[in-house]
């Protein structure tokens, strides 16, 4: 369960390619790939909501994956670091952060905003 998750830790066999590979190697923001750990993220959120606590595992695979994404975008932001993640507007990636954490924080909280709330809608949700 939640496979698109766990693909995006280093040392998983299916890593290659996934959201997180492509962005630490390649700096580029490969939206398929996040919108498929995005989709991952609100399903375990939405499933959180009516337990009382969540999976140590999957809780440790979240955050690695939140704690090393915000690692390539402070160094996307130090104008000191040479890495540049290279296939997004400034406002286009500021969004996709925006979805990456509320994603992250719906795991812990049990709570997942209706997808209608935001204008970069994840396509393999779409709009209720």
């Amino acid at each position: 369960m939640y496979e698109s998750i766990f693909e995006n830790l280093p040392g998983n066999p299916r890593w290659v390619g996934s959201f997180y590979e492509r962005l630490v190697e390649d700096a580029v923001w490969d939206k398929a790939e996040f919108w498929k750990l995005h989709l991952a993220l609100t399903e375990a959120g939405s499933a959180s909501g009516s337990l009382k606590s969540i999976n140590r595992e999957l809780a440790w695979a979240v955050a690695k994956i939140q704690s090393r994404v915000l690692g390539v975008l402070a160094a996307h932001y130090n104008p000191n670091d040479i890495f540049v993640i290279s296939n997004l507007a400034p406002d286009e990636l500021c969004q996709f952060i925006e979805r990456f954490d509320h994603a992250v924080l719906g795991v812990f909280s049990g709570e997942v905003p209706a997808e209608s709330s935001y204008d970069l809608i994840n396509p393999l949700i779409g709009v209720a």
